[in-house]
């Protein structure tokens, strides 16, 4: 994980820079649906999120239950391994209604790839064993972006790795106790993810939300000497209002403020330093590998849910 995040600062401008060189699709940005799941559901919130309305993010077997959705329309389904079996069977049944279907996956040559009608492919180095997704992550926006006709004119993520690094290791969080990612608008995006590595990584509860929603019945289940709240935000927005409510009244808070100059550079760098807090906070609790990876016959489980 610790390879994979470090080979950013030159895997994602190389991959920005190829993109560039491609042609981009003429895709009306009012008839993309987005489809993923797992870090790839959060990908395709923060698609969603990016155009501002027009496009749409969904889970890919909910939108198969309900195929009627993709008649005329451009489907975008993100899946670095590309063989995820609800990802696989939406697009065999969208292809007889979906004006296109296109995969976002780092496996051209995948059951998915082989079912689209074009394949935008992930190009990042891998670390060679199973690990959280990172790169595979923000490769996943820099294609959204693209596909969005928002990709920036340079991806620089050059000396974020060491600012993140900085970030987290000053960040606490309470032995088992949960922690719950708050943002909203593409930070909303970025929650689902933050709450997905420390699942991952550490094992322990995590949950996303938007800010508006915390004030109704979730707030009631949060332990104010356990339970972290991570609130990411763009400036004065509502996740940094929310905060200082909750820190006034005895809250454990944490803040990810990311000045929203470019907002695809900004989620970029937002993800590397949720990335990097997952990292440090595993090694200083003395973690070699992955919580999820200690566990096979859950592993072997998941494998059955997913494909």
């Amino acid at each position: 994980m610790a390879e994979e995040i470090s080979n950013q600062n030159q895997d994602l401008p190389e991959f920005a820079s190829h993109l560039r060189e491609r042609r981009v699709p003429k895709l009306n940005s009012s008839t993309l649906i987005f489809a993923g799941s797992g870090d790839s559901y959060a990908a395709a919130v923060f698609a969603q999120e990016l155009s501002r309305g027009p496009s749409v993010a969904t889970d890919p077997y909910e939108l198969t239950r309900n195929i009627q959705r993709t008649e005329g329309k451009n489907l975008i389904i993100v899946s670095v391994s590309g063989e995820t079996r609800a990802n696989v069977n939406l697009a065999r049944k969208a292809k007889r209604l979906a004006r296109k279907c296109i995969a976002i996956t780092a496996n051209p040559d995948s059951p998915l790839g082989r079912e689209c009608d074009e394949v935008l492919p992930l190009e990042y180095r891998k670390a060679g064993m199973q690990t959280a997704g990172t790169t595979s992550f923000t490769s996943s926006l820099i294609a959204c972006a693209f596909l969005l006709r928002q990709l920036p004119k340079t991806v620089n993520v050059r000396g974020t790795l060491r600012e993140a690094t900085r970030w987290a290791t000053s960040q606490i969080l309470i032995g088992t106790g949960a922690s719950l990612f708050i943002g909203s608008g593409v930070n909303y995006a970025l929650s689902i993810y933050g709450a997905a590595k420390i699942r991952e990584v550490l094992g322990t509860k995590a949950e996303a939300d938007y800010p508006e929603q915390l004030g109704h019945a979730r707030l009631f289940t949060i332990d104010t000497k356990r339970d972290t709240i991570i609130c990411i935000s763009s400036g004065q927005d509502q996740a940094c209002q929310v905060r200082k409510l909750l820190t006034k009244s005895g809250f454990r808070t944490m803040l990810l403020a990311i000045p929203n100059d470019n907002i695809v550079h900004a989620s970029l760098e937002a993800a590397i330093y949720l990335q990097q807090l997952a990292l440090v906070l595993a090694r200083k609790r003395g973690m070699k590998e992955c919580a999820f990876l200690s566990d096979s016959r859950t592993i072997e489980l998941s494998s059955k849910l997913i494909y």
